[in-house]
């Protein structure tokens, strides 16, 4: 089965959209003249977007790389695939410990998540797409009853703040966590964030993969050129509920985006409303891309530089998502290890953090280009294959 474009130009943009997010929100305050470039980097180009195009591949990818290993039923007998959600878990308990920090270790990083979502998908190749949807509906449903137990509110700080540069326009709309989310003081409260209160828990998270699954078979069965248009209804219809419910949501007090049906727009933790948006999002931007990229394979083109650096950025994606943290992370902990100063979120302005990163965006590409020509020795992806060739030795 030939590679979808498709696939690649989302993931690139999606890693992109989070080494936009990210710099400025670990590099600088946002504070003062840079808080309307905070807001555009964090919400409108980055974090906001990005992680849910990033879940919601691994639902397509599966399906495709199912369909490319030959694997026609999608029972539960995919052992490779097994090991492969296991290897990426345990690579992101050690990003989060080796590269953010112990403190930051049961945080539940996008890593430790998607690991969980392969092995979960694993389940749904027996399920139907329609009872898939089913119970993506259910949890959606579920997670904020279910987090109404806890005291989600404690662990990002107490309360949720609301972002000035939109309250002058629309008050009440989106809101952030006082601070992020770095783990439960006990071992059940570590093991419940996991599963729902931390920073990428499996409720609600998990409706972006098994969504992504359901999208993955039509694409493998042909059925995305009659599906476009419903797509793109489905789409805009989901999107403008979303926006819609938290802008209601957003003239009702107390604002509480960690448990309520009608709620504002929140990314940590998600909340009902946002999510719904979402799905609409990536929905539309996900047949709009397979409609430029993979529509007419017939008459496809010689790729130009755009689509070769989505293709290397995409083959990549584990190694750039690391690396783009440890080239601030590290330095900043080595920095705190000789003067005792930790600069997190004051080393620089958000315009300054902005450039490195799209600096940072530019060079991989070459960097990667050289990487590859060696067989991309030692970088994760690599690492990872090994890991899968010991494990298929022994199968």
């Amino acid at each position: 089965m030939k590679r979808f474009d498709s696939i690649d130009v989302l993931r690139a943009i999606a890693l992109i959209a989070m080494i936009i997010c990210h710099y400025p929100i670990y590099l600088s305050s946002g504070e003062g003249n840079d808080a309307f470039l905070l807001f555009l980097t964090n919400h409108l180009l980055g974090g906001d977007f990005g992680a849910s195009w990033f879940v919601f591949l691994v639902g397509v990818s599966q399906i495709v790389s199912a369909k490319r290993r030959k694997i026609i039923q999608y029972k539960f007998n995919d052992l490779h695939v097994l090991i492969r959600g296991v290897a990426i878990f345990f690579i992101g308990l050690l990003f989060l410990l080796i590269i953010q920090g112990y403190s930051q270790l049961w945080a539940w990083d996008i890593l430790t998540f998607i690991g969980a979502a392969i092995i979960i998908l694993l389940y749904c190749r027996q399920l139907p797409s329609w009872v898939l949807l089913i119970i993506c509906i259910a949890i959606h449903l579920l997670t904020p009853w279910l987090r109404s137990f806890t005291d989600i509110a404690s662990l990002y700080g107490g309360q949720f703040v609301d972002i000035k540069v939109v309250s002058e326009l629309v008050p009440n709309l989106i809101f952030d966590p006082l601070k992020d989310y770095e783990g439960a003081p006990t071992a059940l409260g570590n093991i419940l964030g996991f599963f729902l209160t931390g920073q990428f828990p499996i409720f609600p998270w998990i409706i972006f993969p098994i969504i992504g699954f359901v999208i993955g078979r039509r694409l493998t069965e042909n059925r995305m050129l009659y599906d476009t248009p419903f797509l793109l209804i489905i789409g805009m219809l989901t999107a403008f509920m979303g926006a819609f419910t938290a802008y209601a949501g957003s003239l009702l007090p107390p604002y509480l985006v960690d448990s309520e049906y009608l709620s504002s727009f929140s990314f940590y933790p998600v909340s009902f409303t946002m999510v719904i948006f979402l799905v609409g999002v990536v929905l539309i931007l996900f047949t709009i891309l397979w409609n430029i990229f993979d529509k007419d394979p017939e008459k496809a083109n010689k790729p130009g530089l755009f689509l070769l650096y989505c293709r290397q950025i995409s083959k990549y994606s584990l190694t750039i998502y690391i690396t783009h943290f440890a080239l601030f992370f590290i330095p900043l902990r080595l920095i705190y290890l000789f003067t005792g100063e930790f600069y997190l979120r004051r080393l620089t302005s958000t315009s300054v953090a902005l450039g490195l990163a799209l600096i940072l965006i530019v060079i991989y590409y070459p960097l990667l280009k050289l990487w590859d020509k060696n067989g991309g020795k030692y970088s994760f992806e690599w690492f990872l294959a090994k890991i899968l060739v010991i494990f298929d030795r022994h199968m």
